[in-house]
């Protein structure tokens, strides 16, 4: 029974460090993620080098690639790169492997509590998430001595001696429990790690184990099938190349493994010339069975591309009332999310139009629409709202991501009003007389332009065009007063009651600049890297 406690306490601890390790692995390689595929996307060499080091950081090849498949649904990235960085992360994540194949039990303990207590004693990030992670691996050890001493008693019970001489007797069986333990696990690389902590507990044989590594990374099929519901174009066709990657692996592996049989000596030759310790052995088997097959697809990536896209082609573009950037698989990254709110954000602010129409067509009133909004951009600006509290309530969210996060909301809760502000505008330019409309036509094309101009700047967050549409929104800036000015001059030619009303007109025009100018000055802050505020 006391072994039996330990396997269900190895277990319990293993899950738990393996998901430790990821977070805080992820929080620290998360900021600068996008920006490096971004700069990788016509280098190969460093596509790959970053594939393989995004897979060290996460320990998990399903993570990066519903990252890049965010970034790829939104236009953030460009489909090469991430391609390659999907395949070559595969081979990152294989680290942790060869920590479950070192013995290393005399420093386990101080290894633990040293990172236990710094962890408990630092505040400061980044340190203290490269505590949690160390912490991380530290149990993720801890664990895996308690799974080891838990699973060698196993090796004298009939039944487990049934299924290893099955597994002895069909390689392909064998194969099978490692996708199923890696389908049960959620983690090839989890599973791999329990194959090497029995092997070296003497539960089972490397020959035995050998084909329960290759089958481990065909088994976050099923969880990639399940997340990858709903998603289209390229995003999906990533995913597609990650499990076209995972069958390439495992169909080569076990094709190199029933070589061996016929008296070819391949992968189980190599690793035993390199190493005699069983569990090193399937560290480095399961280090070729990522690496072999990220060597041989690699040059045929564009082709497979070509291919994937025959059965899944691009998506369609979607309505205004639904985000095009925004999905759940976003949320993972927070830097990722904030960078697509600005996409979105940019579509949002585009349909506000200064002359909004209803569905039939009719022109909105003040006496019959109290809502001037159309139910489009009320609907999307409710989904933003919704992705900005679901990633509100994300672990991990860092205080410059959560003050990002709160500005974005502020520059929301400004998009509709500016929006309400542009209906009221054009609802009185509407309904006054044929004179004045003429006068208050210029006014109505500058705010055309500004609307315009605040697109492009919340879109690209670029300096020079956050400084222009500054410079044009400024209430007391030379466009809006000259603009101003000629509107006044026309509006003294108008008869009394005509010049009254077309007062009220220039009052809704000051208050959209109002809000436009506003939006302007907020938005140096929704950049990655705040720059300085301009004056007026």
């Amino acid at each position: 029974m006391e072994s039996f406690e330990q396997l269900v306490l190895g277990l319990g601890l293993f899950f738990l460090s393996l998901r430790l390790i990821g977070q805080s692995l992820s929080e620290l390689g998360g900021g600068g993620f996008r920006r490096a595929v971004e700069a990788a996307t016509h280098i190969p060499p460093l596509a790959s080098m970053l594939g393989i080091m995004s897979g060290a950081l996460t320990q998990s090849a399903t993570a990066v690639t519903f990252i890049l498949a965010s970034m790829l649904g939104s236009g953030l990235i460009k489909p090469a790169a991430a391609r390659l960085v999907v395949v070559w992360s595969n081979v990152g994540l294989t680290a942790l492997a060869f920590l479950a194949a070192v013995d290393i039990h005399p420093l386990v303990a101080y290894f633990v509590g040293g990172t236990g207590i710094a962890l408990g004693s630092v505040r400061a990030k980044p340190w203290s998430t490269v505590a949690a992670a160390l912490l991380g691996v530290g149990l993720l050890l801890f664990a895996l001595e308690n799974m080891g001493a838990g699973a060698a008693p196993l090796k004298n019970e009939s039944w487990f001696r049934a299924g290893l001489d099955t597994a002895l007797a069909s390689p392909w069986f064998a194969f099978a429990c490692g996708f199923g333990a890696a389908a049960l696990l959620q983690s090839n690389a989890g599973a791999t790690m329990l194959v090497i902590t029995l092997c070296g507990a003497g539960a089972m044989p490397a020959s035995a184990a050998l084909p329960m590594i290759y089958g481990t990374n065909l088994g976050a099929i099923p969880l990639r099938a399940m997340l990858a519901l709903g998603m289209q174009g390229d995003a999906v066709r990533l995913v597609r190349t990650e499990d076209l990657f995972c069958l390439a692996s495992g169909l080569l592996m076990m094709a190199l493994f029933m070589g061996e049989h016929f008296g070819v000596p391949l992968v189980g030759a190599l690793v035993a010339e390199l190493t005699a310790s069983p569990p090193g052995q399937l560290a480095v088997a399961f280090l070729l069975s990522n690496l072999l097959p990220a060597l041989a697809l690699s040059p045929f990536l564009p082709a497979c591309a070509r291919l994937l896209d025959r059965f899944w082609p691009p998506a369609p573009e979607k309505a205004l009332g639904e985000p095009a950037f925004l999905s759940s698989h976003a949320l993972t990254d927070p830097p990722t999310a904030l960078d697509l709110l600005t996409k979105e954000l940019g579509r949002l602010l585009g349909s506000v139009r200064v002359a909004p129409r209803r569905p039939d067509g009719r022109k909105p009133s003040a006496d019959t629409d109290p809502d001037l909004l159309e139910p489009e951009f009320l609907r999307l600006a409710a989904a933003i709202e919704s992705f900005c509290v679901k990633l509100a309530l994300r672990d991990g969210l860092g205080p410059a991501e959560t003050a990002r996060l709160y500005r974005f909301r502020t520059a929301l809760a400004l998009v509709r009003h500016v929006a309400e502000a542009s209906a009221e505008f054009s609802t009185h330019l509407d309904a006054l007389p044929g004179p004045v409309k003429v006068v208050a036509a210029p006014l109505r094309a500058r705010l055309e332009h500004l609307l315009t101009l605040a697109v492009g700047a919340v879109t690209t967050l670029d300096s020079a065009a956050i400084a222009e549409f500054h410079a044009q929104t400024r209430r007391h800036g030379e466009p809006v007063t000259a603009l101003r000015q000629a509107y006044s001059d026309g509006v003294a030619a108008l008869e009394t009651e005509q010049s009254i009303e077309a007062g009220t007109l220039d009052t809704d025009f000051e208050l959209c600049v109002w809000l436009l100018h506003r939006f302007a000055k907020l938005l140096p802050d929704l950049a990655f890297r705040p720059m300085a505020h301009a004056s007026g």
